[in-house]
């Protein structure tokens, strides 16, 4: 499976309340004329995977960790 693949296979398992977030994102990627490097690329396949496997918490949880 492609990485494309993995991208599709992912946002299809969204929420829809998240999507618009999900094309804001990609839409700032798209602008940007540098290509990702390796170890972006790893840190994104890494989190994916996190994702896949429900290693995840809440952005309240996460606010409370950093004390943002």
């Amino acid at each position: 499976m492609t990485v494309r693949d993995k991208v599709h296979q992912l946002v299809d398992t969204l929420p829809e309340e998240r999507l618009a977030d999900v094309l804001d994102y990609l839409a700032e990627l798209q602008d940007g004329e540098e290509p990702l490097s390796s170890e972006t690329e790893a840190a994104i396949e890494v989190g994916l995977d996190d994702l896949r496997h429900g290693r995840t918490i809440t952005l309240e949880e996460y606010r409370r960790t950093r004390r943002v």
